[in-house]
């Protein structure tokens, strides 16, 4: 009876003495430090795990560009200018993006009171990283400047060309029109045909034995080209050619026309020949 007594003070002691530790300031102290460093310890893992998914976004990022940017370099010189601008631009889009989270990522760190060496010296790398694809992009789009220059000359050098030759082109078609109207010029005769008075009146003979030489007006001819012209016909019973003409140049044919008429048709069979003395030939018709 009297040990249990004994263990029944001890369990009561103990129980008054546990009852004064949890109601005790120190105790209440320490609880709550063991509270916040929880409340810290939850904040720091949500921080790095939130710096580590931010970390595996920009590097898959930059795989991403990394990947890009070989293509680019491999085929920029078949490729289209503006599908190399058009993916460069959309490039340093998703470049700038990359460079605003990791300057937000590096500021946290450098605000943080915690030791991230780790990190922090990833993220350095990750800069590093974007530093160099930065650069990269300048010079692949300083080269397309470079490019877009150059074919500026180009086609500043093809233009002028191309007004040279135009200025060429018309200087030879101009050279070539002269020429064939010399050609044509040379090649040009001319023939009258009527009876004596409406010569005379033409003022292309002065009788029918003497046809004007000099000063012919040539507005009361018709012109015509030697290469052409192989025969005249005139409606007449008789013909005569006064101007002059190798006789055996030609022949005076005597014949009718579809409607029975009486006509005189020259022939001329060496027209080299015929037009060597003059290249006026008149015609007495009667």
């Amino acid at each position: 009876m009297k040990k249990a007594l004994t263990i029944v003070s001890v369990a009561l002691v103990a129980l008054v003495l546990s009852s004064c530790v949890e109601s005790s300031k120190k105790y209440q102290t320490l609880l709550a430090e063991k509270e916040s460093l929880a409340v810290e310890n939850q904040n720091m893992e949500n921080e790095f795990n939130a710096a580590m998914g931010l970390i595996n976004e920009l590097e898959n990022n930059l795989q991403a560009i990394r990947d890009e940017m070989g293509v680019l370099v491999v085929q920029k010189e078949g490729t289209d200018r503006d599908q190399v601008v058009s993916e460069l631009i959309q490039i340093k889009e998703v470049m700038t993006e990359n460079r605003n989270r990791l300057d937000s990522l590096s500021n946290a760190l450098e605000k943080s009171n915690r030791n991230n060496a780790n990190l922090r010296a990833y993220v350095k790398k990750l800069e590093a990283q974007l530093v160099e694809k930065e650069q990269m992009i300048a010079d692949l789009m300083a080269q397309v400047s470079e490019k877009d220059g150059q074919i500026n000359v180009l086609n500043t050098q093809v233009a002028n060309l191309n007004r040279d030759l135009d200025s060429a082109n018309n200087r030879i078609e101009n050279l070539n029109n002269e020429k064939t109207a010399q050609i044509n010029e040379m090649n040009a005769v001319y023939y009258v045909n009527g009876n004596a008075k409406d010569l005379k009146a033409k003022g292309v003979i002065l009788n029918t034995k003497k046809v004007l030489q000099n000063n012919v007006p040539t507005r009361e001819f018709t012109k015509a080209d030697m290469r052409d012209l192989k025969t005249v016909v005139f409606d007449s019973k008789k013909a005569v050619v006064l101007s002059t003409h190798p006789a055996d140049s030609y022949n005076l044919v005597k014949g009718v026309d579809a409607d029975g008429k009486k006509i005189v048709t020259l022939e001329i069979t060496n027209p080299e020949m015929f037009w060597k003395v003059t290249k006026y030939l008149v015609v007495l018709t009667k």
